[in-house]
């Protein structure tokens, strides 16, 4: 018995016993006196017609009253005379119309209130209590089990340790306990709180306005919660988890898949395992996850996070504000991206990759064909088997590759390096030409920068080195050749030069004449031949009547040239 309930007995008792102190000879008393005590027993105390107390300390109060027990008291009459009060066993007390108390210990305060066991209370009209040590308390509660408790109208503790309290609350199971007006917990262990709550399943807590738990140890609460899944929970207005092990937190909450969880106002999980994370999000694809603000995951195993985001593919994946991945194994991340072709993946704010086994990486990039490739800023591979790669890259045609900005293919199985006004550089050409093996060609290209091979021109080129060797070899004897003739022309053309100062000189050369008996002249000249100057300086000495000799010596202006002549002269 709770403290509680034994305070609550003990001012019952106190109440009774000032009842007692009180009490004036009734009208309708017996033909002895008034009150009196009876011949046998010891203290005894009888007031009323036909009222019996005994055999020790007994008090009867009221007509046909009975206190049948040490201690016992019983006041109180019926008013028709069949059933008055009655207390029977020791330390009884039954106090009202037509109450009983039967048990050592027992109390009755109520018209017709029952205490039917050991220890047993009833308080109130019509209230019943038959369990040992139970406590029954308002109009016609009953309290029937084992140390069960039932407080309010018509309240029912039916089973050992149950406790109904409240209007209509019923606790029928064992240990269990109900708490409001039609509260019911009937499952082993059972908790009930709130106004029609029920906790129905073994170990269940049902807790708000109507409120239901139904599966065994689950869990309710809110209002109109309902579990009804065997350890299942259910928490916020209207939230539903009904399979084994589900989970719903939030209002209007459902969780009706096995294993599945639902957090978020009208968040559902309805496959098996499902997740759901989210106001309105919507997981019901067996092992599914949803999410974010109205998320959805209706795949097996996929997954969805973010506002909107929608994986209904099998093991597909969205994340991204708006993002969607729709067919199996699909995955779209970003906002808006999304994935719609098989085995697909887009990444990148509204990227798309519709195409089976298409990648797209990029803001706004697409890949729409089989197997196709786009990675780049607004990059679009549009063929089956192409590749775009660089912002605004586009390959539209089968088989196709485009790299670099701007790059764009015009036919199938064409590879373009850049757009307009890009270039082409190899990284390491030495490196590259090193790792060459087999025969080599030649890379050529036509006007529209389309490249292709010849292997023709290197033969040829062979052929031309080996021709080139002889010519080098020949020019190299001529330029021998050429030098020594050089050398040649060089002296002849410096002889030639002093051939020509020395024509200068003889044209400047001059013999002074020896007039009269002059015994010595001196003359001099100067001459020019062929862009060539000379100068020169001439004598002449008598050395005899008849005999004179001559001398003279040139000097060339241009090269240095030094010329002389000397002669003699006879006359007869």
């Amino acid at each position: 018995m709770t403290p509680t309930f034994k305070g609550a007995r003990a001012a019952l008792f106190a109440a009774a016993s000032i009842c007692t102190i009180s009490i004036v000879a009734p009208a309708a008393a017996d033909v002895t006196p008034e009150c009196n005590s009876t011949l046998t027993g010891v203290n005894n105390t009888e007031c009323g017609a036909l009222s019996s107390a005994g055999p020790a300390g007994a008090t009867a109060v009221g007509t046909g009253a009975t206190a049948d027990g040490v201690d016992a008291v019983a006041i109180g009459s019926d008013d028709a005379g069949a059933a008055p009060a009655r207390a029977t066993g020791n330390s009884t007390t039954a106090v009202g119309g037509e109450a009983e108390a039967v048990g050592p210990g027992a109390s009755a305060f109520g018209w017709r209130a029952d205490a039917l066991a050991e220890r047993a209370t009833a308080l109130g009209h019509l209230a019943s209590a038959t369990g040992v040590r139970a406590t029954a308390v308002g109009e016609a509660a009953s309290a029937s089990g084992l140390t069960s408790v039932a407080v309010g109208n018509q309240s029912v503790a039916s089973d050992e340790d149950a406790v109904a309290m409240g209007d209509l609350a019923t606790a029928s199971g064992f240990h269990s306990t109900a708490v409001g007006g039609e509260a019911v917990a009937s499952g082993r262990g059972a908790q009930a709180f709130g106004w029609q709550a029920q906790a129905t399943g073994a170990l269940s807590l049902a807790s708000g306005h109507q409120a239901v738990a139904s599966g065994d140890t689950a869990t309710a609460v809110g209002k109109s919660a309902v579990a009804s899944g065997t350890t299942s929970v259910a928490v916020g207005s209207f939230a539903v988890a009904s399979d084994e092990d589900a989970a719903a937190f939030g209002d209007k909450a459902q969780a009706t898949g096995f294993h599945s969880t639902a957090v978020g106002g009208e968040a559902v999980a309805s496959g098996r395992g499902a997740q759901a994370f989210g106001w309105q999000s919507q997981a019901t694809g067996a092992l599914s996850l949803a999410s974010g603000h109205q998320a959805v995951a209706s795949g097996d195993t996929a997954t969805a996070v973010g506002k909107s985001a929608v994986a209904s593919g099998t093991t597909s994946v969205a994340v991204g504000s708006f993002a969607v991945a729709s067919d199996e194994d699909a995955a779209a991340f970003g906002d808006k991206a999304q994935a719609t072709g098989f085995h697909s993946t887009a990444v990148g704010g509204e990227a798309v990759a519709s195409g089976r086994g298409a990648q797209a990486f990029g803001w706004q990039s697409a890949a729409t064909g089989g197997l196709s490739l786009a990675v780049g800023h607004q990059a679009v591979a549009a063929g089956a088997n192409a590749s775009a790669i660089g912002k605004n890259a586009n390959a539209q045609f089968d088989g196709s590759t485009a790299v670099g900005f701007g790059a764009t293919t015009t036919r199938a199985n064409q590879v373009v390096l850049g757009g307009a006004g890009s270039s082409v550089t190899v990284g390491d050409i030495g490196a590259s030409t090193a790792a060459q093996s087999g025969p080599v060609g030649v890379v050529t290209v036509d006007a529209s920068g389309t490249l292709g091979q010849n292997n023709t021109i290197i033969p040829a080129i062979a052929a031309i080195q080996t021709l080139n060797t002889q010519q080098s070899a020949q020019i190299s004897s001529l330029q021998a050749g050429q030098a020594t003739l050089f050398d040649i022309t060089r002296v002849q053309r410096r002889e030639i030069r002093r051939a020509n100062e020395g024509v200068a000189m003889a044209l400047a050369m001059d013999t002074p004449m020896l007039p009269g008996e002059t015994r010595f002249a001196l003359s001099g000249g100067i001459g020019y031949y062929q862009d060539r100057t000379a100068g020169t300086a001439a004598f002449s000495a008598r050395v005899g009547t008849n005999a004179a000799i001559t001398g003279g010596v040139g000097f060339g202006f241009d090269s240095g040239e030094i010329g002389a002549r000397g002669g003699f002269q006879v006359a007869w």
